[in-house]
């Protein structure tokens, strides 16, 4: 497995500590990092498909459809 090293302040490390053992607070925060960084990707890839493809949506239509699909059942 590889590793890495950090340099960190006394302090930084006694706030860290209390969360647990330093190399699996920086592991959890390297993870939630990268949820972070994937989402923002997602949204960002979302914002250009929605600009390249506008979708117009008329409510009048979404509750005649609605209303449709509940006398349908």
């Amino acid at each position: 497995m590889p590793t890495i090293s950090v340099r960190i302040t006394d302090e930084e490390r006694k706030k860290w500590l209390r969360y647990g053992p330093i190399s699996r607070t920086v592991r959890e925060a390297m993870e939630q990092y990268e949820k972070d960084r994937k989402k923002r990707e997602f949204l960002e890839d979302l914002k250009k498909l929605r600009q390249e493809h506008p979708i117009q949506v008329d409510p009048d239509e979404i509750v005649r459809l609605i209303r449709e699909d509940r006398r349908s059942h």
